[in-house]
């Protein structure tokens, strides 16, 4: 990847990993469907201001039907889901969670994508960041996971990204659209949806005391981590691939542990930073880091000087 494109990959990874304390705050007021309706409408408001601002057009009406679908797969669905698996397990355990998305993206793309196959390095790296995320989570630890139906409603959250990632790849990436074209269409029909299912299914009586701390928390998750994120995350894709920008979920949860020890209390171990140290290890070796800047430490080999024949009478 670019220079630019690791920028977009570090400043994703950290939006990401701050949204799970978010969704946590916003819970205290907001029933599931009522948190992902307000973050998204919120989002599409900001990422469509600014297209507004670029004087950029929406995608054409043929592409519609492939964006709702993406919509879908890529907030509608997760964002539920990770504000009912929070409801009954902690912020960096959601966020680890999200980390088995790289793989599920590789297996994914391997069957729908003909230049996704898996290679050797990739298989490798994806693996070791695995590993470092089960260092991360501790599962040694009395209250590893939390619930299993927490556990699970992440789980399906990160396949459902997982889902998203390459279907954008393959069905809206062609077009070679601006990714914040794509991202203010995406977002403006996932909160569209989002609000017709929230109406019919729960309603909009909130399930506690709307005080400022929820409220701002919605804000920021719906402006930040929703809003540029998938800006960033709809680039990405278009510039990386999918298997690649997945492997952002790597890093989601460094920054998830993190903040949810400084915002949230919640109790740092030694595995932590030994295992976040495994995951950035592990994303250098699937990006093919680690052989470039092995091949640039080698030293040059050495250049026999040309013969010259002497001249006749020397």
């Amino acid at each position: 990847m670019s220079l630019a494109n690791w920028g977009r990959f570090g400043l994703l990874a950290a939006l990401w990993g701050c949204s799970f304390a978010f969704i946590k705050m916003s819970l205290e007021a907001f029933a599931p469907l009522q948190l992902a309706s307000g973050r998204l409408i919120v989002g599409a408001l900001v990422v469509v201001g600014i297209l507004a601002l670029k004087r950029l057009s929406m995608p054409s009406r043929s592409l519609w039907g492939h964006i709702a679908v993406a919509s879908v797969f890529g907030n509608v669905i997760p964002f539920t889901l990770f504000a009912i698996g929070e409801q009954h397990t902690t912020a960096t355990t959601a966020g680890v969670i999200q980390g088995a998305t790289p793989l599920i993206t590789m297996g994914v793309a391997a069957l729908a994508l003909s230049e996704e196959k898996p290679t050797s390095r990739k298989v490798a790296g994806l693996v070791g960041g695995f590993i470092g995320l089960i260092v991360v989570v501790g599962p040694w630890n009395s209250d590893g996971f939390g619930t299993i139906g927490g556990q699970l409603a992440c789980v399906g959250a990160a396949a459902s990204y997982a889902v998203s990632f390459v279907y954008i790849r393959r069905f809206i990436g062609p077009h070679k659209l601006p990714a914040l074209s794509v991202t203010a269409a995406q977002l403006s029909a996932a909160a569209v949806i989002t609000v017709v299912v929230t109406t019919f299914m729960t309603g909009w009586t909130l399930t506690g005391d709307l005080t400022v701390k929820p409220l701002l928390a919605l804000v920021v998750l719906g402006a930040a981590s929703t809003g540029i994120a998938f800006a960033l995350l709809n680039r990405l894709i278009a510039d990386a691939g999918p298997t690649t920008a997945s492997g952002v979920n790597y890093l989601v949860p460094v920054f998830s542990v993190a903040v949810g020890v400084l915002a949230l209390g919640e109790p740092l171990t030694w595995n932590v930073p030994v295992g976040g140290v495994i995951v950035i290890a592990a994303l250098a070796v699937a990006e093919g880091r680690i052989s470039a800047l092995s091949q640039r430490a080698k030293p040059a080999a050495p250049v026999a000087p040309a013969h010259v024949p002497e001249k006749a009478g020397q």
